[in-house]
């Protein structure tokens, strides 16, 4: 039949929109679509998918529980549009932010 290739940057966008509904923001925001440059992609021999993701955590949420909830959505975004096997979401936390008033 044929080849069906998803390129990295497929899979970055998937990823950008997940990180979007995690932090409520809107897929337009021209400051936080700077953070699609913090998402990188790795392919396993398999041709599995590893994502690595660099972000800024909101000051007063549980480090540990909004790391792991970026993890899942981007996870669960990638394999369900892509039908790729995550082996790995991969999150640095490279800051904490104050939230703005007007996200809220």
């Amino acid at each position: 039949m044929g080849n069906i290739t998803v390129a990295d940057n497929v899979i970055v966008e998937i990823a950008y929109r997940a990180l979007c509904s995690v932090y409520n923001v809107p897929l337009e925001d021209k400051e936080f679509k700077k953070q699609k440059k913090n998402i990188t992609v790795e392919r396993t021999p398999q041709d599995n998918v590893i994502i690595n993701v660099k972000l800024e955590v909101p000051y007063g949420e549980n480090i540990l529980e909004f790391s792991k909830s970026v993890m899942k959505a981007i996870s669960e975004n990638v394999s369900q549009m892509t039908d790729k096997i995550v082996e790995a979401v991969n999150v640095s936390v490279l800051n904490v932010f104050e939230k703005s008033e007007e996200n809220n």
